[in-house]
């Protein structure tokens, strides 16, 4: 009763029942600067940059992926694991993974097969990742080219909702697929070549 009469005064803090505050993933993992990988086969992996040191002429090098004598690294991603990733297939279909959504391995390791993170179907394939950093997106394009000689020009903010099953970002016709996508700006260049040694070049706007 004493220690209530000297220190029984109201309550100064408030609690609001049913209140309660949410973090998204990315608010409780470290932004880095890392590598994604995939392999040819379709192994993909996210490499920590700091592996990697500046060496001197006549430096050996590091070993940076383990795929095998059969297989080889087709794209190589420089992005930050905060950063979205665009994933565009032979298909003409895109997914989008942010940077952390990618799993981590060592150099040595072949990484995991992209089936586990993306629902690719039969016969269908990466076969360009876009890095899509924030402060480019609002003036930022992509330029597409199909096998049969198809362009087309795309704002990035077209692709800022993807659902997990992936989005159509190019039509294609019978025989046709999506062979390389471009990250470009308003004022571009471009310049496509043929297997015949020809080559034209074009304002993309």
């Amino acid at each position: 009763d004493e220690v209530k009469r000297k220190f029984g005064d109201q309550r100064r803090t408030e609690l609001m029942v049913g209140e309660v505050l949410s973090l998204e993933d990315e608010d409780l993992i470290e932004e880095t600067d890392v590598l994604i990988t995939l392999s040819n086969k379709g192994y993909i992996k996210r490499l920590d940059q700091a592996e990697f040191t500046a060496q001197k002429r006549g430096g050996r090098g590091v070993q940076g992926t383990g795929v095998k004598d059969d297989d080889f690294v087709r794209e190589l991603v420089s992005t930050s694991t905060h950063d979205h990733l665009l994933f565009f297939t032979n298909k003409g279909r895109v997914y989008r993974l942010k940077g952390y959504e990618i799993p981590e391995y060592g150099r040595t390791a072949k990484g995991l097969p992209i089936v586990n993170l993306l629902k690719l179907d039969e016969g269908e394939s990466i076969q360009t990742i876009i890095n899509v950093e924030s402060e480019r997106s609002d003036d930022a394009y992509l330029f597409f080219t199909t096998r049969h000689g198809i362009v087309k020009r795309t704002s990035v903010k077209e692709f800022a909702n993807i659902r997990q099953n992936g989005l159509k970002a190019l039509n294609l016709k019978d025989e046709d697929e999506l062979i390389n996508v471009l990250l470009t700006e308003e004022d571009t260049d471009i310049i496509i070549g043929t297997k015949f040694g020809y080559s034209v070049r074009f304002n993309q706007s």
